[in-house]
């Protein structure tokens, strides 16, 4: 019953959040200077008018948001773009969202297995080559921008091999493109860097801090074998925060990185979102901003259930 209260709550936080982001983002819209319709080139006075008519835009403002929220939570229609005709939001949605998952799910997948990895033996080998190399990565995944590592490999692993050692271009890394197997590699290892940066540091530090708990000096106490204590003590209670990170991130990566799907040519929902917001095409960034918080605030509610469930505290408090 406890958990049952627990999981409303956040069902009701999340509502209310979901909400209160759907009018933060319509009001914050309409207060930038111009529309979708001064943005585009000069238009006759009639056409304007029957544009206007056509989307609404002649509408009191708070009938415009009313109208707007019934179409979106009501019949889950986030409406037509206003810059391409007959182009659906769902639509771009549903073919671009693909596109932009499938590079972050990899690029999670890559950065909490190497993260993890090296939090581990960095926290077992303090001060050590390993450490230090686990603590440099962690640097520079988190203060060097992501663009600079994305040139960075582009120019090391596909220009410079291409016209400089003549490799093969049909079988080697293309510099930019997007449709086969060996466009997934650069710019899921650049979204990856910054994943195992944060993972990396928290792990360890949380391996460190478990490792002068109580009860690891009392099962060593008792003779426990460092590989149980390590697994089944320190591992085991350590890893719990890294629970509350990796949905955010999850979200943040498979939602789409602008500068990553520009520079490498990749069509997801990070440069639509983008080109949405240059147009002031209303429809397009109230949809992508609806998705993108929806689908954050899932995972958060994800999140805060798991924790929950695994740490009885959590929901008491």
């Amino acid at each position: 019953m406890r958990l049952l209260r627990f999981i409303l709550r956040r069902l009701m936080l999340a509502v209310v959040t979901l909400l209160t982001l759907f009018t933060l983002t319509f009001f914050l819209m309409r207060a930038v200077p111009g529309d979708p319709l001064t943005r585009t080139k000069e238009i006759p006075e009639e056409t304007r008018k029957n544009l206007e008519e056509r989307y609404g835009l002649d509408k009191p403002l708070h009938k415009q948001y009313l109208l707007q929220m019934e179409r979106i939570f009501i019949h889950g229609d986030f409406g037509t773009s206003f810059r391409t005709v007959g182009r659906e939001v769902n639509d771009i949605i549903r073919e671009q969202f693909p596109v932009s998952a499938s590079v972050g799910l990899v690029s999670v997948l890559i950065g909490v297995l190497t993260g993890v990895a090296l939090g581990i033996v960095a926290a077992l080998n303090r001060n050590g080559i390993i450490d230090r190399f686990a603590m440099f990565l962690c640097v520079a995944g988190i203060s060097v921008p992501s663009f600079l590592f994305a040139f960075i490999f582009q120019y090391c692993l596909a220009v410079y091999p291409l016209t400089v050692l003549k490799f093969n271009p049909d079988t080697w890394l293309r510099p930019a493109g997007w449709g086969e197997a060996r466009d997934f590699v650069m710019p899921s290892i650049t979204l990856a860097l910054g994943i195992i940066a944060s993972i990396t540091r928290m792990l360890k530090s949380q391996m460190i801090e478990v490792g002068f708990s109580e009860y690891i000096k009392t099962a060593k106490a008792k003779g426990v074998s460092l590989v149980r204590l390590v697994v089944l003590h320190q591992i085991r209670n350590a890893i719990l925060p890294i629970v509350s990170i990796i949905f955010p991130m999850l979200v943040f990566t498979m939602s789409g990185s602008l500068i990553i799907e520009a520079g490498f040519g990749i069509p997801g929902l990070g440069r639509a979102y983008m080109t949405s917001i240059q147009n002031s095409d209303y429809n397009v960034i109230m949809g992508l901003t609806v998705f993108f918080g929806g689908f954050l605030i899932i995972a958060n509610l994800i999140t805060d259930i798991l924790y929950g469930v695994i740490d009885p505290r959590i929901r008491v408090g």
